[in-house]
């Protein structure tokens, strides 16, 4: 298989990545802040360096970076945990692990207002302004678009967001891994991202970052290995917002996923961009095939041919040529109609550091074929 689905899963994972992820299950196979053995208190240390090194990804203190299953976890956290009778704005551009949450608040006093990208694909300042009324206490924005890889720009909205008081949650799923993240810089409260994307480590583990301002109230309740005489949830972090227990073998996988990515940052990021670059650009010479994507470095490219179902074309690639792509709405369905895609969804394809050149030439080989056939009724 040839392999272009990377913004759902990358699935290059290093040997190193394996290798922590077996060493938990085999050599560490415990509960961690549970009791006082030896290897449990080893694991919790690997756990507090782990934390670390999220921290230092994003630039945020340690001691306010939750462990959770994924991005889609930390979300639900930082969006219902902070919610509060008012108004929240977000980007038309989200992911359902964003509106769905937030369209759940809406039943339960929280009004929303929903921000459209301008003509460059960028939420500006002047449109949330717009927007905001005394009672508005959030803003949702992804740092990449998972649709067709729009960067956005989150220093001014920081700012702004900073200077009025409102709380800033930015879902970096796309953009861990491939672009830098600076919490204290672009004045970001909330940072939302999962290991196994542009990270390349393994599905299962997550992290939730918060400024000093943001302490979400827990949303899942239980054990904790602290506090155990109390029968309410703690509410110290970070324990207090990780009950239960927790993924060992996926955390020591991003510990070891973040180590490669530091030392491999600046070639894999290259070859991202270069494969995307050269996708982008190839595929608008081809006749019937519509783009929706800049370069840029996210390594995500949408495109539509003719009026053909995404998802037909995306079926056509894999049964046709091996190829593995991602059609239809993508769980982004207000990004779609946006777009003017609702009804027919588009093609992304996605690269990662360890697509080569020859795999781009593979899929422009037949995007270009299944176009030609399209336009002369073969299909």
């Amino acid at each position: 298989m040839i392999y272009f689905d990377n913004a759902a899963t990358t699935n290059y994972k290093p040997q190193t990545v394996i290798n922590a992820a077996v060493e938990a299950m085999t050599k560490l196979p415990f509960n961690p802040n549970r009791s006082g053995n030896k290897q449990s208190i080893e694991l919790q240390q690997r756990l507090l360096d782990i934390r670390g090194k999220i921290a230092r990804l994003v630039n945020c203190n340690s001691r306010r970076v939750v462990f959770t299953p994924g991005c889609t976890a930390a979300l639900n956290t930082a969006i219902i945990g902070t919610a509060r009778r008012g108004r929240a704005i977000v980007s038309v551009a989200e992911h359902n692990s964003v509106l769905r949450p937030l369209t759940a608040l809406s039943r339960h006093g929280v009004d929303l207002d929903f921000v459209y990208p301008e003509e460059d694909g960028q939420v500006s300042v002047g449109q949330v302004e717009r927007l905001v009324k005394p009672d508005t206490y959030m803003l949702c924005v992804g740092h990449v678009c998972n649709v067709n890889g729009q960067l956005h720009n989150l220093t001014e909205l920081g700012k702004f967001c900073r200077e009025r008081n409102i709380l800033f949650v930015v879902d970096c799923a796309q953009s861990a891994g491939y672009v830098d993240i600076d919490m204290a810089r672009d004045n970001i409260d909330i940072v939302c991202f999962g290991a196994h994307k542009g990270l390349h480590g393994i599905q299962g583990a997550g992290a939730l970052c918060l400024s000093e301002r943001a302490t979400p109230k827990p949303t899942v309740f239980g054990g904790t290995g602290t506090d155990s005489h109390l029968i309410a949830q703690p509410t110290n972090l970070p324990e207090g917002l990780e009950a239960g227990t927790l993924p060992c073998p996926a955390l020591l996988a991003m510990g070891a996923a973040i180590d490669w990515h530091n030392a491999n940052k600046n070639a894999n990021r290259a070859n991202v961009t270069g494969a995307q670059g050269m996708l982008v650009e190839a595929l608008s010479q081809i006749d019937g095939v519509t783009l929706y994507s800049d370069k840029n470095d996210s390594g995500i490219v949408a495109f539509n041919i003719g009026k053909a179902d995404s998802n037909f074309v995306a079926d056509t690639l894999a049964d046709k040529y091996d190829i593995a792509v991602r059609g239809g709405l993508q769980c982004a369905p207000l990004m779609h109609k946006a777009l003017g895609t609702f009804g027919q969804g588009v093609v992304r394809a996605s690269v990662s550091c360890v697509t080569t050149r020859q795999e781009c030439y593979q899929l422009l080989y037949a995007v270009d074929r299944t176009a030609k056939e399209l336009r002369s009724g073969n299909m």
